[in-house]
C-alpha cells in the first residue's frame, strides 16, 4: 500500500470513527500519533520506542497553539457571551423590543429575531442562545398564539446568527486556519451578517401580514400601556447598553485602534461592568435579594459607609470635572491648567473623600450629590459599606507600597520602577471600586462563566493540537497532494468548485459541528482556492453562511434539539423541523446572493484597509 493510499484510508477511519461517537479532538490526535509513527518510522535512526519524530510534531503543535495571538481572543470573547448570558439582561432586551416592535405585524417574532441576533453575537455559542431563547421567548410567543412551527423557527434561525456577525468566533478559529486577518473578516461578515438578519426579518413581517393567523396582532391587554419617553428609556437600560459594548469591541478592532485580542479583553471587562450593573440596578429596586442581605451590622460600619458614601461620590464629581474639562476644550477652547489637575495631586482625592464621608456622617442629605446617591434601604447601605471596606484595605495596601518603595528605597532595585506619589489614592479607589464589585457580583454565576469559558477554550484548542497533527501527517502522507490532484483532474469551473465545496461543508454539518468542520475539513479546501482565484476572505465567509445551516438542516438539526429539550411537552420535533426550512431557503437565498455580488463580503474590507 503506497503512502496516499495510506492517507485515505486514515481520512476514511477517522470519518467512520467520529459517527461512532468517539470524542473528536482525542481521535485526531490518537490517529495523527499512530498513523505519524509509520509515516516517520526509520528503522537505523531509532534508538528506543519513542524515538520517533512524532512526538516531537505533536510537542510543536501543541506549543504552535499555546503560542498563537490570533487564539487568545477566544476565551476572552467566551467569558464576555457568558457573563452576559448569565446577568439576566436578555428576559429586560426581549421585552423592550417587543413593547417596541408592538405595532409592527409579527412584532414578537421581530423582537425575539432581535434578541436572538444581538444575544448571539454577544455570546457566539449558539447552544445556549437557544435554549435561552427557547425557555424566555418560546412560551411567550405561545402564549400570544403563534404559530408552534413559526414561533419555533424563529428562535432557532436567530440564535445560529452568532456564527457569523462578529465578533464572531467562528471567523477567530476560520483566521488561525487559514491566516486570513481576523479583523479583515469581521469586515467582510458585517454586510452578510445583515443582510441574512433582515431576510429572516422580511420573511417574519411577509408571512405574518399574508397569513395572521401565524402571529396574531397582541391583544390590548397583551399590550404595555407606555409612553414614548418611557419607551425611551427602557431602550436606553436594555438595548443600548448591550448594543455599545458589541459595537465598542468591533468598532475597536474594525478602526485598529485594537487587536482583536485587547479587544476581547476590553469586553469581557466592559461584560462584568454591565452584569454589576444591572445587578446593582436589581438590589436597588428590590427584584433582586443578594446573598448578603440582613448581614449583622458591626460597629463600626457606620463609618464604613460614610467612607464608601464618600468615595463613590468623589469618583463621580472627578468623572464629570474629566467630561467638562474635555468639553470646554474641544467645544470652547478653554484650556484647564493639566497640572497638577483635579484629584491627579497626591492627596487631593482622600482629602475630599474624608470631607464627604464627614458630611454623610453628620447630615450628609443637604450636600446635594451625597443626597442623590445615598441609599434608602438597609440592603444599598450595605453596598456602601463594602466600598469602604475595601477602601480601607486598599489603603493600608498603598500604605504597604509606599513603605516599600518611599521608606525603604526598594526603588533602586527595580531601575525602571519609579515611586508613584498617587500611592495611597490608587489603592484606596481601586480597593473600593474592585471590593464593592465583588460583593455586588452573583459570584456563583462568575465562577459558572469561568468554568464554561475554560471548557469551551480546551476544547477549542484540543481541536486545534489534534487537528494540525492530523493535517500534518495527512500531507506528509501525501493525501492533501492527492486530494488536490483528484479535484484539479475534474476540471471544475470557479462556481462547480464552489458548489462542490459548501455542498461537502453542508454534508459535514450534519454529524459535526462548526469547530470541526473549520478545524479539520475547511484546509482541505484552501490550497486549491489559488487555482480557481477564489478569495480566500470570500471563501470563508461563504463558510460561514453555510454553516448556519449545519445547525438548522434535519434530521441533525441540533438547534431544534436544543429547543426540544427547554419547549413545553406538547411540542413536536417535527413541528421545529418544519419551522426551520424556510429559514433555510434564506440562508441558501444569501449564499447566492453573496456569489451573484461579492461585494457584499468585499467592499467594507477594501474601503477600510485597501484590500
Amino acid at each position: 500500500m503506497t503512502d496516499p493510499q495510506v492517507a485515505v484510508l486514515m481520512l476514511g477511519i477517522f470519518i467512520l470513527v467520529i459517527l461512532l461517537g468517539f470524542p473528536i479532538c482525542f481521535t485526531l490526535m490518537a490517529m495523527g500519533v499512530a498513523f505519524g509513527y509509520y509515516a516517520y518510522y526509520d528503522a537505523e535512526r531509532m534508538q528506543t520506542l519513542f524515538d520517533n519524530q512524532i512526538f516531537d510534531l505533536l510537542v510543536n503543535q501543541t506549543y504552535s497553539v499555546m503560542a498563537n495571538d490570533v487564539l487568545t481572543a477566544v476565551p476572552l470573547f467566551l467569558f464576555m457571551g457568558y457573563i452576559v448570558e448569565r446577568a439576566n439582561i436578555v428576559d429586560r432586551l426581549f421585552h423592550t423590543l417587543y413593547v417596541a416592535t408592538r405595532h409592527m405585524p409579527g412584532s414578537m417574532a421581530i423582537a425575539a429575531l432581535a434578541t436572538c441576533a444581538m444575544f448571539a453575537t454577544a455570546t457566539g455559542i449558539i447552544g445556549a442562545v437557544v435554549t435561552l431563547m427557547g425557555l424566555l421567548a418560546f412560551p411567550s410567543m405561545l402564549r400570544a398564539r403563534y404559530d408552534t412551527s413559526f414561533a419555533a423557527g424563529v428562535i432557532c434561525a436567530g440564535g445560529c446568527l452568532g456564527i457569523l456577525i462578529p465578533p464572531s468566533i467562528m471567523l477567530i478559529v476560520y483566521s488561525a486556519t487559514s491566516n486570513v486577518s481576523v479583523v479583515k473578516l469581521y469586515a467582510g461578515a458585517i454586510f452578510p451578517g445583515f443582510l441574512l438578519a433582515g431576510l429572516y426579518i422580511v420573511y417574519v413581517i411577509g408571512r405574518a401580514m399574508l397569513n395572521p393567523k401565524l402571529a396574531p396582532k397582541p391583544r390590548p391587554e397583551d399590550i404595555p400601556d407606555v409612553t414614548t419617553g418611557q419607551v425611551l428609556v427602557m431602550m436606553a437600560t436594555s438595548f443600548f447598553p448591550l448594543a455599545f459594548l458589541i459595537l465598542s469591541v468591533l468598532g475597536a478592532i474594525l478602526l485598529g485602534l485594537a487587536t482583536p485580542s485587547e479587544a476581547a479583553s476590553m469586553g469581557a471587562l466592559g461584560g462584568m461592568v454591565l452584569a454589576i450593573s444591572y445587578r446593582l440596578g436589581g438590589i436597588r429596586n428590590g427584584s433582586i435579594t443578594p446573598e448578603w442581605e440582613g448581614e449583622k451590622a458591626r460597629p463600626y460600619d457606620g463609618w464604613l459607609y460614610a467612607i464608601g458614601v464618600g468615595g463613590v461620590a468623589t469618583i463621580i464629581i472627578a468623572a464629570i470635572y474629566v467630561i467638562v474639562h474635555n468639553q470646554l476644550e474641544k467645544n470652547f477652547g478653554i484650556k484647564l491648567p493639566e497640572e497638577p489637575g483635579f484629584l491627579m495631586s497626591p492627596g487631593v482625592g482622600l482629602g475630599l473623600t474624608g470631607l464627604l464621608a464627614l458630611a454623610t456622617m453628620y447630615g450628609g442629605r443637604s450636600v446635594p450629590v451625597l443626597r442623590w446617591i445615598m441609599p434608602k434601604t438597609e440592603t444599598l447601605r450595605r453596598v456602601y459599606v463594602f466600598g469602604g471596606t475595601g477602601g480601607v484595605v486598599g489603603l493600608v495596601f498603598g500604605g504597604v507600597y509606599m513603605l516599600m518603595f518611599g521608606v525603604l528605597g526598594l526603588n533602586e532595585s527595580f531601575a525602571e520602577h519609579e515611586l508613584n506619589p498617587l500611592g495611597f489614592d490608587i489603592g484606596f479607589f481601586l480597593g473600593l471600586a474592585a471590593y464593592l464589585c465583588w460583593r455586588v457580583n452573583d459570584n456563583e454565576r462568575l465562577r459558572e462563566s469561568i468554568y464554561l469559558t475554560v471548557r469551551t477554550s480546551a476544547m477549542v484548542c484540543w481541536l486545534f493540537v489534534g487537528s494540525w497533527t492530523f493535517s500534518s501527517v495527512f500531507s506528509y502522507l501525501g493525501g492533501e497532494q492527492l486530494i488536490k490532484e483528484f479535484v484539479l483532474s475534474l476540471d471544475l469551473s470557479t462556481v462547480m468548485f464552489l458548489i462542490l465545496a459548501q455542498f461537502i461543508i453542508f454534508l459535514l454539518g450534519w454529524p459535526l459541528e462548526w469547530s470541526e468542520i473549520i478545524i479539520i475539513f475547511v484546509p482541505i479546501f484552501l490550497p486549491m482556492l489559488p487555482h480557481f482565484g477564489v478569495d480566500p476572505l470570500f471563501f470563508g465567509i461563504l463558510v460561514a453562511l453555510n454553516l448556519q445551516t449545519s445547525f438548522l438542516t434535519p434530521p441533525m438539526a441540533m438547534a431544534a434539539y436544543y429547543l426540544k429539550g427547554v419547549a413545553p411537552p406538547h411540542v413536536q420535533l417535527m413541528q421545529i423541523f418544519k419551522g426551520v426550512l424556510p429559514f433555510l431557503s434564506m440562508i441558501f437565498l444569501s449564499m447566492v446572493l453573496l456569489y451573484v455580488f461579492p461585494e457584499i463580503a468585499l467592499w467594507l474590507p477594501a474601503a477600510i484597509y485597501g484590500r
